[in-house]
């Protein structure tokens, strides 16, 4: 074997050990990304079901950002449970783990969908809340002023 097809042999392998080690930490990384993701997930759920106990049962889906080999889909919502029920035309129901890994895509693309909707919800019981405070306040500032007019001195005057 001649000297010049030696070098390149070792050249190839040493090539091939420097791929699979850059392969190697590449692995580790997405291993690592893996793991990161998976607890971003599932705080994100249960951040999400937390906002949404007070103001609603579930939030609708667009049925444009399912995939298209669901088929038709009538509707689409995530419920308090953080799952994704899907309604076909002939009123089948499928109920999608949004946290499973094969669907990060997926909840990506819910989670744009699912914002403005949010949104508005929370801006709509801020309103609620806004509207009782300033019922409240109101009667009460009444009431204690209707209080004070029966208060220990005035009850004693009367009674005198």
């Amino acid at each position: 074997m001649s000297q010049q097809l030696q070098e390149q042999r070792e050249t190839d392998i040493e090539d091939t050990v420097n791929s699979l080690n850059d392969i190697r930490q590449e692995a580790g990384q997405i291993s690592e990304l893996s793991t990161e993701e998976n607890m971003l997930v599932e705080e994100f759920i249960l951040a999400l079901l937390k906002i949404m106990q007070p103001l609603a049962s579930t939030l609708p889906v667009s049925t444009s950002v399912l995939p298209e080999e669901w088929g038709k889909v009538t509707q689409a919502s995530i419920d308090l449970t953080g799952q994704l029920l899907v309604l076909h035309p002939d009123k089948r129901m499928k109920t999608v783990n949004l946290t499973e890994q094969r669907h990060r895509e997926l909840l990506l693309e819910i989670t744009h969908d699912i914002m403005p909707t949010l949104k508005k919800l929370v801006n709509s019981y801020r309103e609620k809340v806004e509207a009782r405070v300033k019922f409240m306040s109101s009667v009460t500032k009444e009431l204690q002023r209707t209080a004070k007019a029966f208060s220990t001195d005035n009850v004693k005057q009367l009674t005198s």
